[in-house]
């Protein structure tokens, strides 16, 4: 997916081209998913998060000014509604990370976090299994670290941006944006300790 592809179908996008919007969800809606998903950990919050995202791109791409910076406009309306749904969660009384829907992650297909897996673990029952169990050991420790560390870890961990990006989506500075994945690494790999 090249960024000059994105710019195409945006710029024909904002000229009503409903077709061209479909092709961006097409190709941003897994991603968008997958950075809700590890914030929330849970699978309706997620679509509901990715839903609301899209109707407010497809609303406001008309005042989207450079169409090359797509994706990073479109991955920070899907964490200003995932930041909203952690506030709503909280302010119920409702624990806004549920751990135990991890294990639909763990189950998905195309993941990311499959990517790690050769073909010959999933033909192995006994790598399969050590695979999904790391992956709902990692879900568990990430069901312990702060929204606002989860975040950073996800957007530089699973959907590889820059930290120039990641402060740019989240609205923090770039230096907040380091210290916040570097707190977030270090939990984690404190946590995960038994799995090296």
């Amino acid at each position: 997916m090249s960024q000059q592809n994105d710019t195409h179908l945006v710029l024909k996008a904002q000229d009503g081209d409903v077709a061209a919007f479909e092709q961006l969800i097409q190709r941003y809606q897994g991603r968008l998913f997958r950075t809700a998903y590890m914030v929330l950990g849970n699978r309706q919050d997620s679509e509901d998060v990715v839903q609301e995202t899209l109707i407010q791109a497809w609303r406001r791409l008309h005042l989207l000014r450079e169409p090359a910076a797509f994706r990073g406009w479109l991955l920070k309306i899907c964490t200003n509604k995932v930041t909203s749904t952690v506030r709503r969660l909280s302010s119920h009384g409702t624990d806004p990370h549920d751990p135990t829907n991890f294990e639909e992650l763990a189950g998905q297909k195309g993941s990311s976090v499959h990517a790690g897996s050769s073909a010959s673990s999933e033909t192995d029952p006994a790598r399969t299994s050590e695979v999904n169990a790391q992956i709902m050991a990692l879900a568990d420790v990430l069901s312990t670290v702060s929204p606002e560390l989860r975040a950073c870890w996800a957007l530089r961990e699973v959907e590889s941006m820059s930290y120039k990006e990641i402060a740019h989506t989240l609205n923090i500075t770039e230096s907040t944006a380091r210290g916040r994945i570097a707190r977030a690494r270090t939990l984690i790999m404190q946590r995960m300790e038994e799995w090296k």
